[in-house]
């Protein structure tokens, strides 16, 4: 492979290295367990930059990057004697065997970004990476950021998939309050954006668009497969695909582009209406409460007239007093919105699986992650055997990163044990 083009913006990109490039590929190393346990705990990891792709053509992507200056060590202490801050990133790209989803490392590279004082105060820099990504095959893009000064770190895991030419990774949303890309799928309203598609001879986008409906996640206990709402779309628009074309989401409810009506894939985007990611509102703070009240207990909820007292109520009955209270709304909501932040993919983040496991057990204490999904493994109370809990990747139409909990009567026992810990005012944490 010949030398990378590296496209920057503001910042300098001082180094740049090339391995694993070529026609030679190598099995994918197993990443330490202690290392991805850390990718769903807020506190473990010091760097959380965001991360954005767009296939550019048949043989290349690119990886969009934003990350925020406020996170970095800005120093003089060099040979120069220069006050700047040094980030690298290093992205491994793993080729998916579509008979097991394992995989072998095709192409790995390196850059780092130098910020001087100026940029020290900005809110966040933006860089892009182009990604070797070829037609025809899904790949697992693992991006770890490194601050070279302080030593701190962040890592994350996409999902590439290049056998779809509509899906999602084929558009490119870009902020206009910004002029970079958009790097979460939800917006507020006044977020104005446009689009660009990875063909530019395409001219004309079909916009459907869907009322937001209360769509519960799925049932605790008794469920056996994955709800979700069937979707029929409530309006539907054509647009000039042209940049003069500005989009702005101004009613709650799923936005989904396509290039061709005929074709199920496309590019979905959402207003969640309210505070999203955060949950203030009395609804956004009762709807969670689904995973711990009774089916009898839920439906009073919903029926009450004054619903910030009746949430308030049910976790007063949990903790039997308010300090105790206290501490479990503090731990339950922040894991609610973090969810949100992690998870949300066709819906909100803390109404899929994932979400739920996270906000009733916390981070787990190992991850694995495979093309076809995620494994998670917590340790059992009093006991040295870890339990697994198994999401599987399975096709939607609105996103790459639907992922439904397969249940084994190991992953069930744990559940109901956390049920009970927080029914009866106690966060429950595995392991203790």
């Amino acid at each position: 492979m010949g030398r990378m083009k590296l496209r920057v913006t503001g910042i300098m990109a001082v180094i740049v290295l090339l391995g694993g490039c070529g026609t030679t590929k190598q099995t994918a190393p197993t990443a330490s367990a202690e290392y991805l346990a850390a990718l769903y705990n807020p506190s473990e990891l010091s760097l959380h930059p965001d991360y954005s792709l767009f296939h550019e053509s048949d043989r290349s992507s690119m990886l969009y990057i934003r990350a925020y200056p406020g996170e970095l060590r800005f120093s003089q202490t060099n040979e120069q004697a220069e006050y700047r801050a040094l980030v690298g990133f290093h992205y491994r790209l793993i080729e998916l065997n579509p008979a097991s989803m394992e995989g072998v490392l095709v192409d790995s590279a390196s850059v780092t970004y130098k910020l001087l004082k100026q940029d020290e105060g900005r809110p966040a820099f933006f860089g892009s990476i182009p990604i070797p990504a070829r037609s025809g095959y899904r790949y697992l893009l693992r991006v770890e950021a490194r601050d070279l000064q302080r030593g701190s770190i962040g890592l994350d895991y996409l999902y590439v998939d290049k056998t779809n030419l509509y899906g999602a990774q084929n558009f490119k949303v870009i902020s206009l309050a910004s002029g970079y890309p958009k790097f979460m799928n939800f917006f507020l309203p006044g977020e104005k954006f446009n689009l660009r598609y990875r063909d530019p001879s395409v001219d004309t986008v079909y916009l459907d668009y869907y009322r937001s409906q209360s769509e519960l996640p799925r049932p605790p206990v008794t469920a056996s497969v994955d709800y979700t709402m069937d979707h029929s779309a409530d309006t539907s628009f054509v647009y000039p695909l042209v940049d003069s074309v500005h989009f702005d989401l101004v009613r709650d409810g799923m936005y989904f582009f396509r290039v061709d009506p005929e074709k199920d894939e496309g590019l979905t985007l959402f207003n969640f209406g309210g505070s999203f990611p955060e949950v203030k509102t009395p609804t956004e703070l009762m709807e969670p409460i689904f995973y711990l009240a009774t089916l009898a207990e839920y439906r009073d909820l919903r029926r009450e007239s004054n619903r910030k007292l009746a949430v308030d109520d049910f976790w007063l009955k949990r903790g039997n007093s308010v300090e105790r209270s206290r501490e479990l709304i503090r731990v339950y909501y922040n894991r609610v919105v973090y969810s949100n932040l992690y998870f949300t993919s066709n819906k909100e983040g803390w109404k899929t699986d994932r979400g739920m496991i996270f906000i009733l057990f916390g981070p787990p204490a190992r991850i694995r992650m495979t093309g076809n999904g995620e494994r998670w493994y917590y340790y059992e109370r009093r006991k040295s055997k870890a339990v697994e809990f198994r999401f599987d990747r399975k096709p939607n139409v609105y996103s790459y990163d639907h992922m439904v909990w397969a249940r084994t009567p190991e992953s069930q026992v744990l559940w109901n044990e956390a049920i009970r810990s927080w029914r009866n005012g106690r966060v429950y944490s595995p392991g203790s």
